[in-house]
């Protein structure tokens, strides 16, 4: 199983909350020795545990960046100076599974700090709002943010993805750091903390505004964005929420075409490999009896913001649309680097998950294919759908939903529309996860166990996501105009064929 990463679970909005206390880390201090220690202590973590640590980066370069990082310590720093330092080493491993966040108890912490009041979206190297949380009710579903504080939008930008953890070199996996509560909280943490924010944003006609705003609660400005008028539009094309998690429709506007829609890789009830294999069986079964007696010859299967969850229903979902006759391998190999490091205390691996590894002649230790259905081959099922199947992905397509979309890549399962899927082609690091907490500034860590090795087949970039056939990206006029051009992209292929 590959979880999402912590802050992909609470990506656009963070919990409703609004209490009292003050963030006491934004007056804590800490000395060279406290740092040095935590940093000692993670950079032991990572190289005794991170199974993709040099992946990207030679050994000899890593030592030297994280050598040139604990040079820094040599006086005391704000406790928010030391965790942007945390961050840039995160940032550096390259790999989305592993993160820091600042504390524990994350969500008294969001309802402690003080934040920008609106949710933004990155278009195209511009962040545009979405709803406005502020008091000022001028600004409104469009405006491009232009400055903060007298600190443009592009620097703002470029801090905030230097620091924040995506895969290889998928810069625009970076962008999921800038939307919504994520681009409140790194801006808190990584930029500053004023009690008030003098912004100036661009109207959709080009006119400049300024006001001034002040910073105020996660859990008041959430409130606002629904309850606002200003934001009366905006929650009528981007409040939408949907009971089920996977949904079939039928495009009226597109002729024997069917939608299924993911947004996850889970499901209630799906608590082991097993019962989430048998989950997506059961979905899929059900909704190509559908399809059939609809005789559609079309399907597009969305995976857009699909953050992952368990790997085998990505594999369960490729047989239902592999085009091949015959079995076909989804993973190569799934392998990790230690089984008696200390900190595997702190994961959430059995020991039963243990006796389930073999050591190599290279002394890493792989996962048994016997024990493990997403490394055997697969075979397609019978009633797969033998029709013209396209998919549509983007940047926040990631973890499993990203193997997924690299064996339809691979097998060429279909056409591929959008953008640059958020996890690298050849695979990532997931499955199991160590949850440490540095010593003395009590930053959590978030870190992988077990590199994955995708079955990709052909040239690729390395460190880039699966790049779609057709790529696709949005325009601003389209979140004014409530439209989806990748799906009307796709549509436009099937009146063509």
């Amino acid at each position: 199983m590959k979880q999402p990463c912590p802050l992909f679970l609470i990506v656009l909005l963070f919990p409703l909350i609004s209490l009292a206390q003050p963030d006491s880390l934004a007056t804590k201090i800490l000395s060279p020795e406290q740092m040095q220690k935590d940093f000692n202590y993670l950079q032991r973590l990572l190289t005794e545990t991170h199974p993709g640590l040099y992946r990207y980066l030679p050994k000899e370069k890593m030592d030297a960046k994280l050598d040139s990082v604990y040079q820094q310590f040599d006086k005391p720093l704000p406790f928010y100076s030391f965790y942007k330092s945390v961050l840039y080493v995160i940032a550096n491993v390259r790999c989305a599974h592993t993160n820091a966040l600042p504390t524990a108890d994350f969500n008294r912490y969001i309802g402690s700090i003080r934040t920008f009041p609106f949710f933004l979206f990155p278009i195209d190297n511009k962040l545009y709002v979405i709803f406005n949380g502020s008091t000022d009710p001028q600004i409104t579903l469009g405006y491009e943010l232009v400055q903060i504080n007298g600190r443009s939008s592009e620097n703002i930008m470029q801090v905030i993805k230097k620091h924040y953890w995506s895969d290889g070199y998928i810069e625009v996996s970076k962008n999921t750091a800038l939307q919504g509560g994520l681009f409140c909280l790194f801006y808190y943490t990584l930029i500053e903390h004023p009690d008030q924010f003098d912004v100036e944003f661009k109207d959709p006609n080009g006119n400049l505004y300024r006001t001034t705003v002040p910073a105020q609660k996660y859990g008041v400005t959430e409130r606002a964005y629904t309850k606002n008028k200003i934001n009366q539009k905006a929650n009528q094309l981007y409040n939408q929420r949907h009971k089920q998690p996977w949904r079939l429709s039928f495009p009226a506007d597109v002729p024997s075409t069917a939608l299924i829609r993911f947004d996850g890789f889970g499901g209630k009830g799906m608590t082991t490999s097993e019962t989430a294999r048998l989950g997506m069986k059961k979905f899929m079964d059900d909704v190509l009896k559908k399809i059939e007696a609809k005789k559609c010859t079309n399907l597009i299967i969305d995976v857009r913001s699909n953050s992952g969850g368990w790997d085998i229903q990505g594999v369960e979902l490729f047989t239902f649309l592999m085009k091949q006759d015959t079995a076909v391998r989804y993973y190569q190999k799934m392998h990790a680097i230690t089984d008696s490091s200390e900190f595997l205390s702190f994961s959430d691996l059995s020991a039963e998950d243990r006796k389930n590894l073999k050591r190599e002649s290279d002394g890493t230790l792989s996962l048994r294919e016997e024990f493990t259905p997403e490394l055997q081959p697969q075979l397609p099922k019978s009633n797969r759908f033998k029709g013209t199947v396209y998919i549509l992905q983007n940047e926040r397509s990631f973890s499993s939903a990203a193997e997924f979309l690299a064996a339809c890549k691979t097998y060429q399962v279909g056409t591929l529309v959008g953008m640059e899927c958020g996890g690298a082609y050849e695979g990532g690091n997931g499955a199991s996860y160590i949850h440490a907490e540095l010593p003395y500034s009590k930053i959590q860590i978030g870190s992988p166990l077990v590199y994955y090795s995708n079955a990709t087949i052909g040239q690729f970039e390395p460190g880039r996501g699966t790049i779609p056939d057709h790529i696709v990206p949005i325009e601003p006029q389209d979140l004014l105009n409530n439209y989806d051009r990748q799906l009307e992209f796709v549509k436009k292929l099937i009146h063509k064929k």
